[in-house]
């Protein structure tokens, strides 16, 4: 999932959540940051809690690497800290372009049966008839 959000110095920064597994449910999650100069910043996240406490969710954890990216740990790669105050302002998903369509396909002509084998239209077969 891919997003964007405003700073609050007035820039616009990218955010791209790599998730593994299917639907994005399963660990490690990275969440990377470009901000506006360019220099990416990458935050990973495994979670440790064992027992029925739920997971954080993947927006939650996107609000989460921005608020550390604002706090100041920007161009470095640790782990997501999920004791520091999250992001509260807006996020918008960015969609990617989908491709044309592929264009229609062309079938080949149709191959007409021979003449000689199959069955005639008043239900006897033509070998049949030839003997």
């Amino acid at each position: 999932m891919n997003f964007r959000f405003h700073t609050p110095y007035g820039s616009v920064c990218l955010v791209k959540l790599w998730a593994t597994g299917r639907y994005g449910f399963s660990l490690p999650k990275k969440v990377e940051i470009t901000g506006p100069d360019g220099v990416t910043s990458t935050y990973l996240y495994h979670s440790r809690k064992v027992g029925l406490v739920a997971e954080l969710s993947n927006r939650s954890l996107v609000r989460i690497a921005i608020g550390q990216f604002l706090a100041g740990a920007t161009g470095a790669t640790g782990e997501i800290d999920d004791t520091v105050a999250p992001f509260d302002g807006a996020l918008t998903q960015v969609r990617p372009v989908a491709p044309p369509p592929p264009p229609p396909r062309v079938r080949p002509a149709r191959i007409r049966p021979r003449a000689g084998l199959g069955w005639s239209p008043d239900g006897t077969s033509r070998a049949e008839e030839a003997a």
